[in-house]
């Protein structure tokens, strides 16, 4: 039921018919079942790219299918008849009933594309071989692969892994952030590849920060140990101790040639984690509690985190505003409360417009 439910609600959002309590219903439902997370999305892209038609032309194959659905004692309305005529009346009176036809028929047709071998579809290639998670701004989710690792997705994240994931190997692709606690196979170790680096790993928990966009990728390990390389530097490994966190400067790791990777060093620091003195609680992995942490931050950095945490735009005027720094944490705080308690930090003028916010001296 509450896959069909998914469903209606995703067909609505297609049309732009789904109510804000419908919208953070479908959202809810998709963060409780991340596997359907993928489909979600591939049907969202099928739909914004398919091109306009015109309703009549195809209305005849549209009663059809509906009538099948009937005599199959199938609908999608919760509220509708189960008889054929009032069911084919109340449809057509709602444009997202036709979407919610192509999403079936877009289902059905991932069906088949799935049982078939078509070397020539690139688009194909990638639903047969890798599976897809994705976090928009201002929400996370939790993941449990095949193996049991759970996975805990930030803002603007997403993860990546193929079919075939704890058959033979154990790799993912992350961008973004995501708190990992990894299931121990000696046999198959866990393996996470990031923009700039690569991590290695066999049973373990830690933090992983790799947003491409961010001065620097972070790695905090909470227990275990995890073998670290750099990506121009593949040979040099960086083996991690409970309790260490590694910095890695990423311009110098995307700027450096594969000539210049022997001279030059891309700037790497490891530093122990600290623990809140209150409440031993780590900066670095309170995201996963709902909490925004921040620690010695420059402003500029402090809004590129409030940015995908409130799903906002953020620009900051004056380049000594930007790099000043920064204390405190964000827990249930809305975002007009979140430019308050900065407001009562520093001495600033703060415009909002809609999603954009502008704060200057």
């Amino acid at each position: 039921m509450n896959q069909e439910k998914m469903w209606v609600l995703l067909s609505k959002k297609l049309t732009r018919e789904a109510s804000e309590e419908e919208l953070a219903e479908l959202e809810l439902l998709i963060t409780e079942n991340p596997e359907w997370q993928y489909a979600v999305q591939n049907l969202e892209g099928l739909w914004e790219k398919q091109p306009a038609y015109d309703p009549s032309v195809s209305e005849d194959a549209f009663l059809l299918h509906l009538n099948r659905l009937a005599e199959m004692n199938i609908t999608l309305d919760e509220g509708a008849p189960r008889s054929k005529a009032p069911v084919v009346r109340l449809w057509r009176s709602r444009n997202w009933m036709w979407a919610a036809a192509a999403v079936i028929l877009a289902v059905a047709t991932y069906s088949v594309i799935g049982l078939q071998k078509n070397k020539g579809a690139a688009s194909i290639a990638a639903v047969q071989e890798f599976n897809e998670v994705s976090t928009r701004m201002g929400s996370k989710t939790r993941i449990q692969l095949p193996d049991g690792t759970v996975v805990m997705l930030n803002s603007g994240s997403k993860l990546t892994y193929n079919k075939e994931y704890g058959l033979q190997q154990r790799e993912v692709a992350l961008t973004g952030e995501g708190y990992f606690d990894v299931i121990k196979m000696k046999d198959k170790p866990f393996v996470i590849h990031t923009t700039n680096i690569n991590i290695r790993v066999l049973g373990t928990a830690f933090n992983v920060k790799a947003y491409p966009e961010d001065k620097h990728t972070e790695t905090s390990l909470i227990r275990g140990s995890i073998e670290v390389t750099i990506k121009n530097r593949p040979d040099n490994k960086i083996i991690l101790s409970p309790n260490e966190k590694l910095i890695v400067e990423n311009n110098m790791v995307k700027t450096a040639s594969v000539a210049a990777a022997k001279t030059i060093i891309p700037t790497v620091s490891i530093n122990k984690l600290k623990y809140d003195q209150v409440d031993k609680t780590l900066p670095e992995t309170q995201w996963v509690e709902n909490r925004l942490v921040f620690r010695d931050e420059t402003f500029e950095e402090l809004a590129t985190r409030m940015e995908r945490w409130y799903d906002v735009k953020i620009v900051i005027e004056g380049e000594q505003l930007k790099q000043t720094r920064m204390n405190g944490s964000f827990d249930k705080e809305t975002i007009d409360q979140a430019l308050e308690a900065l407001r009562l930090m520093i001495p600033v003028k703060i415009e909002q417009k809609d999603r954009k916010i502008i704060i200057h001296r």
